[in-house]
């Protein structure tokens, strides 16, 4: 009897023993996830925090740029947004030359910051730039800093968002590189430090993005209207995102109907896909028209007006400036070439400030090499994953962008070659975890992002992998290549 209840009591110990080792155990996971997502935090507003502060003391220290004066003249456009009968929207000059979300993000910075929205005349390029000055259409010093600190903030967010983009390709960490690789490239510090509307149109290009993944990952109606939505806004600040989202309709059309002549018929799933394409053109040009009175009397007449009035512009600008002039497309991929090489490059920079002298040529070249990867590999694995996959669609938009920006480039700022550094910072990220992940480990094999997060059913559409194992890979697939 004594036995029985000292070996019952034994076994007693035991089990409390184990369920105290389970519980530490179970703690310690809990501890290990809460500590990585505390660390990703912190990284990431770290990344903010340089973004922002780089953009912040070019700012201060950078020229001034006469197209300032313009954004910040039009900063009471925010004001006159809630009388769609101001002489704002009447059909000029000025309302024609820009369309009116830059303008209304310059209020709101100015407002946010102490500011009021009545600002300088804006600047007259045919006048003498002391006779500018003379008149006061120089921006005031307060305004014009608070301008600059708008955009750099501007610029800090559009660096997480560049971090969430990024997820849809390369694992977490990589995806806080490519983050880093949008902060602190010269270029993007430049677009962060001047007082435009480049800032807000980065960060609008970045959210569309982001829209299209999480559309891919779960297709819905709120999904895409929210893509339609976030181009339709960039619409509003370049024109350019409304052939985005018609480029992202026509391909989503045109590969529901290939599949559905290939399956020799049509279902739900695809028909669902193509009232989604549909849908994103749709709210793309309603907010686009909704947030620029100019165009409510008339709008199909009026966006023509705009977009002829933006050839006519850059045609004359190459016609009075021939250096920049672009006359043909191969000549527009020579200017991305050399504004990413020879203008503004991490490595020539990096060097440069450590005294390094004459950078030679081919370092300059690094990150042209290193982009050109990534882009391989963002094809390839956007190819794998599925038509509609996130990474399809994310691609779609971002290289969209690219594609219009270069075919439409008849005269060159370097503030055009924005879409570019976002697609840019992704795809260097891309051939970094590469690089890292099986070249320097020696493996041969294409490498997965944190996993293929979606790839091509019977019907040619996208959906979810099952959970990844180790690299990326899922279980079935690590035990079948061990």
């Amino acid at each position: 009897m004594t036995e029985s209840l000292a070996r019952r009591a034994d076994g007693t110990a035991r089990f409390e023993t184990v369920r105290h080792v389970q519980r530490w155990i179970r703690c310690i996971g809990m501890n290990r996830v809460t500590t990585h997502r505390i660390l990703a935090t912190l990284a990431c507003a770290t990344v903010a925090a340089i973004a922002f502060l780089l953009a912040l003391a070019a700012g201060r220290g950078s020229h001034f740029n006469p197209d300032e004066s313009r954004w910040i003249s039009r900063a009471h456009y925010l004001a006159d947004f809630a009388d769609p009968g101001s002489p704002t929207w009447d059909d000029q000059y000025m309302t024609r030359g820009q369309p009116p979300l830059g303008s209304y993000a310059m209020g709101l910075g100015l407002l946010l910051q102490g500011r009021d929205l009545k600002t300088n005349p804006p600047w007259d390029f045919s006048l003498p730039w002391e006779v500018n000055v003379a008149i006061g259409n120089k921006p005031v010093p307060a305004d014009l800093a608070a301008g600059r600190t708008a955009s750099a903030a501007l610029s800090a967010v559009t660096a997480l968002v560049v971090i969430a983009v990024a997820q849809t390709f390369v694992s977490q960490p990589w995806a806080i590189a490519a983050g880093v690789i949008y902060a602190i490239h010269p270029f993007t510090v430049y677009i962060g430090s001047i007082a435009m509307s480049d800032a807000v149109f980065g960060l609008l290009i970045a959210c569309s993005a982001w829209a299209a993944a999480a559309l891919g990952r779960r297709p819905g109606g709120l999904r895409a209207i929210a893509l339609g939505g976030a181009l339709g806004l960039g619409a509003a600040t370049k024109l350019s995102p409304l052939a985005v989202a018609a480029g992202v309709t026509l391909a989503i059309l045109l590969i529901v109907g290939g599949l559905a002549v290939r399956n020799r018929g049509i279902s739900a799933e695809q028909a669902r896909w193509g009232a989604l394409g549909l849908l994103i053109s749709a709210t793309a040009i309603a907010a686009f028209v909704a947030v620029y009175p100019y165009l409510w009397p008339d709008p199909l007449t009026r966006t023509q007006h705009l977009i002829t009035f933006r050839a006519d512009e850059m045609a004359a600008q190459a016609s009075d400036w021939p250096v920049m002039a672009v006359p043909t497309r191969l000549d527009a991929v020579r200017r991305v070439h050399a504004n990413f090489s020879n203008q503004y490059n991490i490595s020539a920079s990096v060097l440069t400030l450590t005294g390094f002298g004459p950078i030679p040529a081919w370092v300059r070249q690094i990150e042209i090499v290193a982009v050109g990867a990534g882009l391989t590999i963002l094809v390839v694995r956007a190819a794998r994953a599925g038509p509609l996959s996130p990474r399809a669609l994310t691609l779609a938009v971002l290289g969209g962008q690219v594609l219009i920006t270069i075919l439409g480039m008849r005269s060159e700022f370097d503030r055009y070659h924005l879409p570019m550094a976002i697609l840019g910072a992704v795809a260097a990220a891309a051939a970094l975890e590469w690089l890292a992940s099986y070249r320097l480990r020696g493996t041969s094999s294409m490498p997965p992002a944190a996993a293929w997060r979606s790839r091509p059913n019977a019907n040619g559409l996208a959906v979810a992998n099952a959970v990844p194992g180790r690299n990326g890979r899922t279980p079935r697939e690590s035990a079948r290549r061990s």
